[in-house]
């Protein structure tokens, strides 16, 4: 459920003067970029902005100051140098995005004059609630790095697709803490009147809804659609009609046709692929004993018809070894339990083809991909990201795994625990009748390569590696 709507509200506001989330963002980007970067013309600290503070009476230190002919602007506290304005541009330049995420962020900026250019709606909305809060962590004091850093959450926060109703009142008072944090900080002039309509965000969410319901996204693009039409530039509505009527059409028919193709659609890579495909960088390779009992044992244990199996074998371990600790049961169990399942299997005249298919194991020759499409995905090796604009190949999982406070501990726990890594490889199992994907990957260490900042970033550390042991997740489970 996405939001429960507060009907009070309905009789004080219409719905037809909704703000436009989309543009707001955009100004308000505009607003803080352009002050940060100090673009001539577009900044909202310049000479007139520190003489109206000098009529106001306000901010001393910041008054102009005139040096024979020269008048100097003393630096406030958000004045970038030039060292920190080419840092802010150079970590825009590496950021790399997971494919359709948005586009490439680097053809926006130029390093030669430190501005971005050529900015498209989708843009702001990237850089407002993402990056700009990434990009600033190194080269703003910290009060004022905190101030934009909660504006880009808020934004984050009030786009979100799923909302907690209770939680609504206390976003609608942060909105007045960041304003008045922002107003320390930045000029009188910053503060037009695009800035101050984010109080009224949280308010329009509790009577109309989720904002993405309300995106001029949908309704900018189908625009440029229609304009697409007009041909006759003397017959303007008449072109777009003639147009539109015959391409409803020829839609109508093409759903009493199912095998037809349309021509000039391209295909999603991820249509009627389930299952996953390979994408790029297809190779056969031969793998170790070693490394190909690990993956095998990581697919039955990950296997629904198999689990049975697997707790019964537990079991005969526990009864054989009565003494043995919890933590040692659980290694003799990975160690025997690929030659008990193969026996087992082949001894049960009723045990199904694919458990007789699993039990025989995979073939030594193993298909290899540096890039696979599945779960609506994309994913690379990092081998195959340092060659490309996107970055892929990272991947969490949320797994529930046995803990142990040390070896002697008879008794684990079993917590659910989110797992962060890189895809090292990509290999495709053969098991005769079917194919099973795993991803082969380097694990970061939850207990010293994972932190959380102050403001609440989760900062992970990809050189702390750890579960050298168990490097294997199925492609269906990774996100």
């Amino acid at each position: 459920m996405s939001i429960l709507f507060d009907l009070p509200y309905w009789c004080d506001l219409d719905v037809r003067h909704c703000i436009d989330v989309m543009h707001l963002e955009k100004n308000i980007y505009d607003s803080v970029i352009r002050t940060l970067l100090n673009i001539q013309g577009k900044m909202k600290d310049g000479l007139n902005t520190r003489q109206d503070l000098v009529e106001m009476g306000i901010r001393a230190h910041l008054h102009p100051r005139s040096v024979g002919k020269i008048i100097y602007l003393p630096p406030a506290c958000h004045t970038l140098s030039r060292n920190e304005k080419m840092s802010f541009c150079q970590c825009l330049c590496r950021v790399k995005v997971p494919q359709g995420y948005s586009s490439n962020i680097k053809s926006l900026v130029q390093l030669k004059y430190l501005k971005l250019v050529s900015l498209k709606s989708h843009y702001f909305r990237v850089l407002m609630q993402q990056l700009l809060a990434v990009a600033i962590q190194d080269i703003l004091p910290n009060k004022v790095k905190l101030a934009i850093t909660w504006l880009c959450l808020f934004f984050n926060a009030t786009c979100s697709k799923v909302l907690d109703p209770i939680k609504l009142d206390e976003l609608e008072n942060e909105t007045s803490i960041i304003l008045c944090q922002l107003e320390m900080y930045f000029p009188p002039a910053f503060f037009d009147i695009m800035v101050q309509l984010i109080v009224h965000l949280v308010r329009e969410i509790k009577c109309c809804g989720p904002v993405y319901l309300r995106w001029m996204y949908p309704v900018e693009r189908y625009m440029k659609i229609l304009k697409g039409y007009t041909k006759n530039l003397h017959r303007l509505e008449a072109s777009i009609v003639e147009r539109y009527i015959a391409e409803e059409a020829i839609e109508f028919c093409s759903e009493y046709i199912e095998k037809a193709k349309p021509v000039g659609l391209p295909d999603s890579r991820h249509d009627e692929r389930v299952g996953g495909k390979g994408s790029r960088g297809l190779h056969v390779i031969i793998l170790s004993v070693e490394d190909l009992q690990q993956a095998h044992l990581y697919v039955l244990n990950n296997s629904n018809e198999v689990f049975p199996y697997i707790l019964h074998h537990e079991g005969l371990m526990k009864e054989s070894n009565p003494k043995m600790s919890k933590n040692r049961v659980l290694k003799e169990h990975n160690k025997t339990f690929l030659n008990w399942f193969k026996d087992t299997i082949f001894g049960d005249d009723n045990a199904s083809e694919t458990l007789r298919k699993l039990a025989d194991g995979p073939k030594i020759n193993v298909i290899t991909w540096q890039g696979y499409n599945i779960n609506k995905y994309s994913f690379y090796t990092k081998e195959q990201d340092e060659k490309s604009t996107m970055q892929n190949s990272g991947v969490t999982l949320r797994a529930e795994s046995q803990h142990f406070a040390s070896v002697h501990d008879d008794n684990p726990r079993v917590a659910s625990i989110p797992y962060f890594g890189f895809i090292e490889e990509i290999w495709e199992l053969n098991y005769a009748k079917f194919t099973i994907c795993v991803f082969k990957c380097k694990w970061v260490d939850n207990n010293t390569g994972v932190r959380t900042d102050d403001v609440g970033f989760m900062l992970i550390d990809l050189k702390k590696l750890a579960c050298h042991n168990d490097p294997f997740i199925m492609a269906k489970q990774a996100k």
